[in-house]
C-alpha cells in the first residue's frame, strides 16, 4: 500500500505535509484491525454485488450472495494488493463470511509480520 503526501496550509500560513498511512507517518507498518478489515471487505463485496454496503451482512456466507469462485479469486487478489501480502486463496474458502475472513486476515498479517 502506498501513501500519498498532501500539503496543507494552516491559518498561520505554515505548510504541513500529511500522509495517509501509518508507515508514512513514521509509525512503522500499517496497522489493520478486525473492524477496519471488515469495513474494507463490506465495501469490496458491496461493489462487486452493485448494492449499498449497508445491505451486506457480515455474518452471511459470501456464497449466499451468489458469489462464485471467480469472484473469490478477484477478492483475494484485491486483498493481496490492499494488504501488500501474499494470500493462499483457500483463506476465502476456509472463512466464508466477512466476519470470519476479517479474523483470519488479522492472524495472517501477524504471521507475515513476524
Amino acid at each position: 500500500m502506498s501513501g500519498t503526501d498532501t500539503a496543507t496550509t494552516d491559518i498561520a500560513g505554515d505548510t504541513d505535509t500529511d500522509t495517509d498511512t501509518a508507515a508514512d507517518a513514521g509509525l512503522g507498518i500499517d496497522t489493520h484491525t478486525v473492524d477496519s478489515l471488515r469495513t474494507w471487505l463490506v465495501d469490496c463485496v458491496a461493489a462487486h454485488l452493485e448494492r449499498p454496503a449497508d445491505t451486506v451482512d457480515t455474518a452471511v456466507k459470501l456464497s449466499d450472495y451468489g458469489l462464485d469462485s471467480l469472484y473469490v479469486l478477484a477478492v483475494a487478489a484485491e486483498l493481496e494488493d490492499y494488504l501488500d501480502i501474499s494470500l493462499d486463496p483457500t483463506v476465502m474458502w476456509d472463512n466464508p463470511t466477512i466476519d470470519a475472513l476479517s479474523e483470519a486476515l488479522i492472524e495472517e498479517l501477524a504471521v507475515q509480520d513476524a
